[in-house]
């Protein structure tokens, strides 16, 4: 099968290879894979910035597929079953993670796309019980939104706690960046923000509009500070979700919070360490929440919004390509000149 795979450690080293179809163990099935998407994990590390990989790897883990063959002790699935799968393929089970049902932060996890080999293939080969089943009337590449999804749900439901009434600033316009303001519309908050900068002006700001946020902020030509003193008298934010991971967004984040309010941090910087204004979080007594990947409630709860229209992201997919242009499609996502840009298998 033809795959896209991270060859070994640095900046670029990708490259489309042959390689074998997976082999499934008994608590396993092979799914083709019909869309994936790119990830800034793809991004980072195509450009050497992730700091945990182990090529050669197969990128990719945001993926919709069908089941092709099940491993003989399988009996909760069937072929033509049309799934997605959570990413934490290999865990220990027996940690104190595991054990009080947060698998995603076991120290022995190795997911799909970095760890082991992921979805820029043909085919991939899944654990049974990491499995979900895509609604009837939920197409493939919706479906394959599930991920990203499910990581914004892990944010802005289970960790910031989103409440009915809030006023959410969002940083970023990226995928993940604008699933999580639609998310917290649908949650009730009082208004969204959503910013940008110059760069995302031409494109991704008019794609936030086009999906439903309508208060859209090019932070490079307004001053946000004052935006929002003016829009909560003064108080500032009640929810900030920095969604960018560079440093002048993260400062911004605690300049617009109000005091004894919440920032939810999902962005992934490309340097481990940063100048952040920490006194600002403690003279306004802040809950800060940091959130990494997701777990199953939040796939649950992703799916069946997008099976009831809830939340609607069709639009957000802007561009599918081969496998083959995985270069193009690299360029478009590291220039910001897409939503989320799948490939079709």
């Amino acid at each position: 099968m033809k795959a896209l795979v991270k060859t070994k450690k640095g900046k670029g080293f990708l490259e489309i290879k042959e390689m074998r179809v997976p082999e499934i163990n008994y608590d396993e099935v092979l799914i083709k894979v019909h869309y994936t998407g790119i990830c800034g994990t793809d991004v980072h590390i195509f450009t050497g910035q992730f700091p945990i990989y182990y090529p050669p790897v197969i990128l990719g883990h945001e993926f919709s597929g069908e089941i092709v063959k099940l491993g003989e002790k399988v009996t909760s699935w069937k072929t033509g079953d049309r799934v997605v799968g959570e990413c934490q393929s290999l865990v220990c089970g027996k940690c104190r993670f595991c054990r009080t049902g947060h698998p995603e932060a076991c120290a022995a996890k190795r997911s799909p796309g970095w760890g082991i080999d992921g979805s820029f293939a043909d085919y991939i080969k899944m654990p049974s019980w990491l499995l979900h089943k895509i609604p009837d009337n939920v197409s493939y590449r919706e479906a394959a939104l599930t991920e990203p999804a499910a990581v914004s749900s892990q944010s802005l439901y289970s960790r910031a706690k989103v409440s009915t009434g809030d006023f959410v600033v969002v940083l970023g316009t990226g995928p993940i960046g604008i699933i999580i303001a639609k998310m917290a519309k649908i949650a009730g908050a009082s208004q969204v923000l959503i910013t940008g900068i110059n760069k995302d002006e031409k494109y991704r700001l008019l794609l936030a509009q086009k999906l439903g946020i309508e208060n859209t902020v090019n932070v490079s030509k307004v001053n946000l500070k004052e935006m929002v003193d003016d829009l909560t008298d003064g108080i500032g934010a009640d929810l900030v979700v920095e969604a960018t991971g560079v440093e002048p967004a993260i400062n911004q984040a605690f300049d617009i919070v109000r005091k004894l309010g919440k920032i939810a941090v999902i962005g992934v910087p490309g340097q481990s360490r940063l100048n952040v204004n920490w006194s600002a979080g403690s003279f306004k007594a802040l809950d800060l929440c940091f959130s990494f990947s997701s777990q199953y409630e939040d796939w649950t709860r992703v799916l069946k919004l997008f099976e009831n229209h809830s939340l609607d992201l069709t639009d957000l997919v802007t561009h599918e390509f081969e496998l083959a242009d995985w270069k193009m499609a690299f360029d478009k996502t590291i220039d910001c000149q897409g939503g989320k840009i799948l490939f079709k298998i």
